[in-house]
C-alpha cells in the first residue's frame, strides 16, 4: 500500500498562526527560566509573562493570580518580593534577545544603517511616600508636576521595530539624603544620588557590548543633550549621536555665536532650510524643513573627538513656520562623511522610545504594579518589558515573512490579539496556566 502524501493548505489559518504565537512564547518561557535558580519560581514567572500579555483590565497581583488559577495573590508578591533572583540576569537577557530578534543587517533607521539607541524617562502614577523614590515631580507622561516615580528607559530601534532593553529608577535627593526612608523600601546603601543623565550613561555603557559594533547612533532628548557631560561620555566611548538642546545652547566659544537660536537667527536664510523626510512613522514619512552646519570650531570642554570625527548644529521646523520659538534645536557628532539625509533620521527615530513605553504599559502592564520596594519595582519593570519585547520579537518575524512589508501579524498589537485568542478557538489544549491550581493561603502559591 503506498503511503499517501499529506494534503498541507497553502493559506495558514488564524488559528494556526495563534498556535504557533503561543508556542513561541511557551518557548522562550523554557529559555529565560535559567534566571530563576527554583522551579516553583519558573512556574511563577512563566504565569506573571503570560498575565502581563492577557486581556485583562489591569495586570496586577490579584488579576495576574486569577489568570494564572491560583485563588490569592500570594504567589505573584512573593515572585516580586521575597523570593531570591536577580532582575539584572533577567534585564541582560531581555536585552540580548531584542538585539537578536531585531537584528537587520546594517539596514536600520540610522547613517549608513546604523541602529538607534533612544533614552528617555517615564511617569509612573504614584501615591504615599513609600514606594521607592515616589516624590512630587515633573513628568511628560502624566503632563506636569504630580506625585509619581520616574524611570528612565533604553529602547533599541532597527527597519524591525523597537523595544525597551534596559531602565534604571530615579531617586530624587529627597529620598537619597533620608537613608531611613531608603532602607524602609529596601533601597541599597550605595546607591547614591544620580542625574538622570547619570542613569542613561549608566545604561549605555552595559547595553553597547551586546550592539552591533560600529553599527549604532544614540538619540535622547534636551534633558540629557544639554548636559556636556553626557556627550562626552558617548564621544569618549565613540558612539555617534544626535541630541535635542536647548534653544540658548553654547555652540561656539566665541562672543555673538555662543546662542544657538540666535546664530541660527544672524546667519541663516530662508534658502538655506532643506526639507527632508525624517524616516518613516505611524503616520507615514514624517517631513520637516532642516537647518544643518558643521562647527568649524568644537567646544573644549566637550573633547576634540578625532580626525575622521565632525560636529553638526541643526535646527528644525515644520515647513513654513517662521516662528523661531517653535523650532527644534540639536546637536550631532559622529563620522564626517555622514550627509544630511543621514543625519536627520537619527532625531526621526526618537519617538522609537515612546513606542516601546507605550507599548509595555498598554499591552505588557508595565505601569500597572503594586510594589513599593526598589527591587520589586526592577522585577516588575524587567518581566513587563520581556512580556514587550516577545511581542516586537514576533512582529519583526512576522514582517520578516512578508519580506519587510506589513503583513497581517507584523504589528505588536496584532500579536497581543494572536495571544488572547482563547484555547477553544485555538483547538488545542488548554495553556499551562489553565491548568496550575494552588493551595490558597501559601506564600509561595504551591
Amino acid at each position: 500500500m503506498q503511503v499517501k502524501l499529506l494534503d498541507v493548505p497553502l493559506d495558514v489559518t488564524d488559528l494556526e498562526r495563534a498556535e504557533e504565537v503561543g508556542d513561541q512564547l511557551e518557548l522562550l518561557l523554557l529559555e529565560v527560566g535559567g534566571c530563576f535558580p527554583r522551579a516553583d519560581l519558573r512556574r511563577r514567572a512563566a504565569a506573571c509573562a503570560r498575565g502581563l500579555l492577557a486581556p485583562l483590565s489591569r495586570k496586577n497581583g490579584w488579576q495576574l493570580a486569577e489568570y494564572g488559577g491560583d485563588a490569592e495573590p500570594w504567589g505573584q508578591q512573593h515572585l516580586l518580593d521575597r523570593a531570591r533572583w536577580e532582575a539584572d540576569e533577567l534585564r541582560d537577557f531581555v536585552r540580548r534577545y531584542v538585539v537578536a530578534s531585531l537584528e537587520d543587517g546594517g539596514s536600520g533607521p540610522g547613517p549608513g544603517g546604523a541602529g538607534v539607541l533612544v533614552v528617555d524617562e517615564t511617569g509612573f502614577a504614584k501615591k504615599g511616600r513609600a514606594s521607592a523614590g515616589v516624590a512630587r515631580q515633573f513628568t511628560g507622561t502624566l503632563g506636569g508636576v504630580f506625585p509619581c516615580q520616574v524611570g528612565v528607559m533604553a529602547a533599541w530601534a532597527t527597519s524591525r521595530g523597537q523595544a525597551l532593553i534596559d531602565r534604571e529608577l530615579y531617586l530624587p535627593k529627597e529620598w537619597t539624603g533620608d537613608r531611613a526612608r531608603c532602607r524602609a523600601a529596601h533601597i541599597p546603601d550605595h546607591v547614591a544620588f544620580a542625574t538622570k543623565p547619570r542613569l542613561a550613561e549608566k545604561m549605555i555603557a552595559r547595553i553597547v557590548p551586546d550592539l552591533p559594533a560600529g553599527r549604532v547612533w544614540v538619540t535622547a532628548d534636551e534633558v540629557y543633550g544639554r548636559d556636556g557631560a553626557f556627550r562626552a561620555f558617548l564621544e569618549e566611548r565613540q558612539l555617534p549621536y544626535v541630541v535635542n538642546v536647548p534653544s540658548d545652547q553654547t555652540v561656539l566659544p566665541r562672543p555673538g555665536w555662543r546662542h544657538l537660536a540666535r546664530l541660527i537667527e544672524r546667519v541663516a536664510g530662508q534658502e538655506d532650510w532643506v526639507q527632508l523626510s525624517a524616516g518613516p512613522s505611524q503616520l507615514e514619512s514624517r517631513w520637516w524643513q532642516w537647518w544643518v552646519r558643521r562647527i568649524p570650531d568644537p567646544e573644549a570642554l566637550i573633547g576634540t573627538g578625532g580626525q575622521d570625527r565632525a560636529r553638526w548644529v541643526i535646527a528644525r521646523r515644520r515647513p513654513g513656520e517662521e516662528d523661531p520659538s517653535k523650532r527644534d534645536y540639536y546637536l550631532a557628532w559622529g563620522p564626517e562623511q555622514t550627509t544630511v539625509e543621514e543625519l536627520v533620521q537619527v532625531p526621526g527615530a526618537r519617538w522609537r522610545v515612546e513606542e516601546g513605553i507605550k507599548l509595555a504599559k498598554s499591552a505588557a502592564g508595565m505601569a500597572d504594579y503594586e510594589v513599593r520596594s526598589w527591587h520589586g519595582w526592577y522585577r516588575h519593570i524587567t518581566l513587563a518589558q520581556l512580556a514587550a519585547a516577545f511581542l516586537a520579537a514576533q512582529a519583526a518575524a512576522a514582517a520578516n515573512e512578508h519580506d519587510g512589508s506589513p503583513g497581517a501579524d507584523s504589528d505588536p498589537l496584532a500579536v497581543l490579539a494572536r495571544l488572547a485568542e482563547p484555547a477553544a478557538q485555538r483547538g488545542g489544549p488548554p495553556r499551562p496556566h489553565q491548568q496550575q491550581q494552588s493551595r490558597p493561603g501559601s506564600p509561595d502559591g504551591l
